[in-house]
């Protein structure tokens, strides 16, 4: 028997858990979510190799592609193979097709997903997307049919609060064993180096061991410093007062540009200033609201993540004073105003709140309100 979902389960946990699933064969639908990208195509590359095992036909679809057409979907999901034996129908960015008000948005998937699941024979589908809901009404209707639901959460970039030795970060040490199934094995030291410079972002770090692979000399020469590299991860950085990762990543996203949630590149600085300033927001009033209410208050319900999510969360919190978050809070309200009026935010902005809002060394806190304009 494959393994059980367990709760939260590690990426590479998640991984080995659909390994399991297709050596006991391919089931008639899977599910694949997360905000992982880069798990998620491992596990979108697995189910696509049993499928060419069991002599499927491949058909690929992507939301994404200016060319996609859902009636050519529809025709895949209705009708067999005419060379094989079935048909493996991967889709990617599948969560527009199941979100209405999507100019995608497709009423009718539902209905056809069951259907085919229905018919038996061989063959399955697979529906990927990073916003995947587990309450979608397909998806619970489907595994009550077999399908199977894999989820993809990010690695931890930070070490658990209570070893903080940055080693220990499980994106560190994910790192790790990463380079050394690539033959080019880091130390952890090296590794911890090598997030510090491109941050969670598993694919770029991907390439940077191509690059110092390649490049045959020292890995401090041939990595390029591009820390965080999505808005989010910018916003943990400014919110825990890294100021040098985060004016690094500011220069490197305003120069740049970015991958956005669906996974188009954004380039202009507006783009970037209409992310970053709620992102920012929303993380220091999480963080108000827990050094308001002490350690055990709710935010918002379970934050997503599970435990160790709400660990860090009250880590983050213990950081600095219900004074301190609120002066971020006005501080953040007031570069998003700005924004909003006008193209009068820029790098140079948020450069000055990350030193506003550096972090202090012991009995060098700020005062109240001196963080906010």
């Amino acid at each position: 028997m494959a393994a059980k979902r367990g709760k939260d389960l590690a990426p590479d946990q998640e991984l080995k858990r659909l390994e399991g699933v297709l050596a006991e064969g391919l089931p008639r639908a899977l599910f694949v979510r997360g905000d992982e990208a880069w798990y998620r195509q491992q596990a979108a590359d697995l189910v696509v190799v049993a499928g060419k095992q069991a002599g499927l036909e491949i058909c690929r679809h992507d939301t994404a592609d200016p060319e996609f057409k859902l009636l050519r979907l529809l025709d895949d999901l209705a009708g067999g193979a005419l060379f094989a034996g079935g048909r493996c129908v991967l889709v990617r960015g599948a969560n527009d097709l199941l979100r209405k008000g999507s100019r995608v948005h497709a009423p009718g998937l539902g209905k056809a997903l069951l259907a085919r699941m229905a018919q038996g024979g061989e063959g399955c589908v697979l529906l990927e997307g990073k916003g995947l809901r587990a309450d979608n009404k397909v998806l619970k209707d489907a595994k009550t049919q077999g399908a199977e639901l894999f989820s993809f959460r990010r690695l931890w970039d930070s070490p658990p609060p209570w070893n903080p030795d940055p080693r220990e970060a499980e994106l560190v040490q994910w790192l790790v064993r990463h380079s050394r199934a690539r033959g080019i094995p880091l130390a952890p030291d090296q590794a911890v180096y090598l997030v510090a410079a491109t941050g969670n972002d598993l694919a770029a770090l991907d390439g940077q061991l191509e690059r110092a692979a390649s490049s045959g000399g020292e890995l401090e020469q041939a990595v390029v410093w591009d820390p965080g590299g999505t808005p989010w991860a910018l916003a943990d950085l400014l919110v825990d007062g890294q100021v040098q990762r985060a004016v690094a990543g500011l220069e490197s996203l305003f120069n740049g540009g970015f991958t956005g949630n669906d996974g188009r590149r954004e380039s202009t600085p507006e783009a970037l200033v209409a992310m970053l300033g709620p992102a920012v927001s929303g993380k220091a009033r999480e963080a108000l609201a827990l050094a308001r209410g002490g350690p055990d208050s709710r935010v918002g319900g379970k934050p997503q993540g599970g435990a160790r999510a709400r660990e860090a969360l009250v880590a983050r919190a213990k950081g600095r004073t219900a004074v301190e978050w609120q002066g971020m809070v006005e501080d953040a309200a007031d570069l998003e105003r700005r924004a909003r009026s006008g193209p009068s935010v820029g790098a140079s902005d948020w450069c000055a709140f990350a030193l506003r809002w550096r972090r202090q060394p012991a009995g060098g806190r700020r005062g109240a309100g001196s963080g906010a304009r």
